[in-house]
């Protein structure tokens, strides 16, 4: 387990408020999600991890090597950074603008007519190309701010709220681009609103709160899966219900006679296939099937149910 990223008793200071000391790591070949409400420390973690900030105590290594020496900045040539920008300012063509940011990024000059070609074509904006960026649409921007972090393939991405403005499409098939390269290898960072968009593709969590560091762990140790309430038409037996869940790894958890539902996690689709079988061996009329969303407020609840687990 290789770790492409180590903070180390990182505090970054303010006038009236810290983030940290808290330490993780980051390892290659894994998505981690870095989460936390608006004010929370992610925003000011990120801007230390890429170099924008270099006064804070303790240290930050990427692949072994601190950022806060004088060379440091190097390491910034295995990150990919996404962010939101807008490019109102920007009177270049979208194909002019590129060239521009590739050469700037020490991409060699043989090679950047190709890569560009194949972002554009990737991201749908090859009949753009020759128009400019600043009067394009926020998901058209948003796509080419993907490209401005791909450019370069870098072994390490950070992307904050990638998801932003782009629709159902496109936000699958960059879930499905970062599935890719999970499996090359590459380390992957991503903050979410919308944390259902990506919930499936999580390996690691860390979760930040007014600056600390209040878990970092596997999906399976945070103990959030996909939640869904089970309404059936009448009633049933939970108890052999709940029995069945349990040798399918499925697991329950509220119940209301009144409506007969049950609320149940899973891990995969193949699960949710083993609750509908059940449902019709036993002729069970399935009511409805509402999937519960998964935010910050659902996660608090798993990370205190925790809590109280380790305390019994």
């Amino acid at each position: 387990m290789i770790k492409n990223i180590e903070v180390i008793n990182y505090i970054k200071k303010f006038k009236k408020n810290k983030v940290g000391k808290f330490s993780f790591q980051v390892t290659e070949g894994k998505i981690t999600a870095l989460l936390g409400s608006s004010g929370s420390g992610k925003t000011v973690l990120i801007n230390s991890i890429i170099g924008c900030y270099k006064k804070y105590s303790g240290n930050i290594l990427i692949n072994n090597k601190s950022i806060k020496k004088a060379n440091g900045f190097k390491e910034n040539q295995n990150i990919g950074f996404y962010t939101q920008i807008d490019f109102s300012l920007q009177n270049f063509t979208l194909k002019k603008y590129l060239t521009n940011m590739s050469l700037i990024m020490g991409i060699k000059r043989k090679y950047v007519k190709e890569k560009i070609n194949y972002w554009i074509d990737f991201f749908d904006l090859t009949d753009s190309k020759d128009k400019k960026v600043k009067n394009f649409s926020w998901g058209m921007k948003n796509r080419v701010n993907l490209i401005l972090c791909l450019l370069k393939e870098p072994n390490i991405l950070i992307l904050d709220e990638p998801g932003a403005n782009l629709d159902s499409y496109w936000t699958n098939k960059i879930k499905n681009l970062l599935i890719k390269y999970k499996k090359e290898g590459k380390t992957i960072i991503i903050t979410a609103h919308n944390i259902d968009e990506i919930a499936e593709i999580i390996d690691n969590y860390l979760i930040i709160d007014n600056g600390e560091l209040i878990f970092q762990g596997s999906k399976e140790e945070l103990n959030v899966f996909s939640k869904y309430k089970v309404f059936l038409k009448s009633n049933f037996d939970v108890v052999k219900f709940r029995e069945f869940l349990l040798t399918r790894e499925i697991q329950s958890f509220r119940y209301d006679e009144e409506e007969n539902s049950l609320v149940i996690a899973v891990k995969n689709y193949k699960q949710l296939n083993y609750l509908f079988l059940y449902l019709i061996k036993n002729n069970l009329l399935l009511k409805n099937l509402i999937k519960l969303p998964i935010n910050m407020e659902s996660i608090h609840k798993a990370l205190e149910s925790k809590k109280l687990e380790n305390e019994v």
